[in-house]
């Protein structure tokens, strides 16, 4: 039997019994591949009835996808199912070019729409400092006892390229003089060329004296890069968007940590502006209209935006519909029952309606959080 001919088979229960969480740094299709433990279990199944329910004939195409580059393949999977829980009949790329055709149409009962997804990688600094701090923890992860806790605080920056010889002496150095001590819990840190080792120890109690030991990690910094990354998307996309008949949808996939709605909002219309004089007294307050939907003339490109917010296993908020002010057309009535932001420009605001209809996305049937 191939995975063609049965499609329930998409993400197959492993043969083996592997309750161990994702390792550090193990990409989800291989952590899906081979783990029994309950939320992959139920990652599976999620994967299986969303795959099911789209194009049979595209199925095998996002199953690959979903393999090879999983980001924009999961999102995907997220906006062609989303559209079909908003009560579209799909098409999966069709016709035109490979590099101009866009993701999908939608046909709803009172109109077509076109729709091109985009999952920009946000925060792109913090994915090279977790490239380059993992192995390094993989080592203390190894070199720890069992029944100790590891709060790892602060980690040398050692590259892909340099040895981590002394660093694993050293901490295996460190963690030999924490036993030696006997009381928990105990500060232990040494400085390296590179910089400091820091680790606290805590003796586990006796329902978890087994399994990870590295119980908290060094915290991730970043500035939030929602609005540049949102920009670029929606330009880089705009030929894929010209190439279509009727209107065409952007849909945009915010994933940064600190994204927000409010963030989208500053990509596409702008944001608020005030004025202090030089004893910070405020002068005036507006609003600068320099979002990409606020800016140029003309036709626009984009009849709106469906923008998402960290969307995964475990589901997310529904999609905000954010209008172009220059669309003068009409959209399908289920997309303008989702919460609605638009600009009003006799106002110099942003304008958001309610949604009418409320939890689209758990349609999908995500991963419960108590597992």
């Amino acid at each position: 039997m191939t995975i063609g001919e049965d499609r329930e088979m998409w993400f197959p229960e492993p043969s083996r019994d592997d309750g161990s969480a994702a390792h550090r740094g193990e990409p989800t299709a291989d952590w899906l591949k081979r783990s029994t433990h309950p939320r992959a279990k139920a990652a599976r199944r999620f994967l299986n009835e969303n795959l099911r329910a789209l194009p049979p004939e595209h199925q095998p195409t996002l199953y690959r996808m979903l393999r090879e580059r999983w980001h924009s393949a999961f999102f995907e999977l997220i906006v062609g199912r989303t559209l079909q829980t908003l009560g579209a009949t799909i098409q999966v790329e069709p016709g035109g070019a490979n590099d101009i055709r866009v993701d999908f149409v939608a046909h709803f009962p009172d109109g077509i729409v076109a729709v091109e997804a985009i999952s920009p990688i946000f925060g792109s600094e913090v994915g090279e400092t977790v490239k380059r701090r993992n192995p390094l923890l993989d080592i203390v992860e190894s070199e720890s006892p069992p029944d100790l806790w590891v709060m790892v605080s602060s980690l040398p920056d050692l590259g892909p390229q340099d040895s981590r010889k002394r660093f694993r002496s050293t901490v295996r150095k460190l963690l030999a003089e924490a036993q030696a001590v006997g009381s928990y819990p105990v500060d232990i840190a040494e400085d390296l060329p590179e910089g400091t080792v820091s680790l606290t120890l805590v003796k586990k109690g006796a329902e978890v004296s087994s399994g990870r030991s590295v119980g908290i990690e060094p915290a991730l910094t970043t500035w939030d890069d929602t609005d540049q990354r949102v920009r670029r998307a929606v330009a880089r996309k705009r030929r894929q968007g010209r190439e279509v008949v009727g209107p065409a949808l952007i849909a945009v996939h915010a994933t940064g940590i600190a994204s927000s709605y409010e963030e989208v909002d500053m990509a596409l219309f702008g944001r608020d502006v005030t004025t202090v004089d030089s004893s910070r007294q405020v002068m005036s307050t507006g609003f600068e209209p320099d979002g990409v939907f606020t800016s140029g003339s003309g036709e626009p490109t984009w009849a709106a935006a469906l923008a998402f917010l960290n969307v995964g296993f475990l589901g997310g908020p529904d999609p905000v519909l954010y209008l172009h002010p220059r669309f003068r057309g009409q959209l399908p009535g289920a997309l303008l029952t989702l919460e609605r932001r638009r600009y009003d420009a006799e106002a110099e605001a942003i304008v958001t309606d309610k949604p009418m209809t409320t939890d689209v996305l758990s349609e999908l049937g995500f991963v419960s959080r108590n597992i």
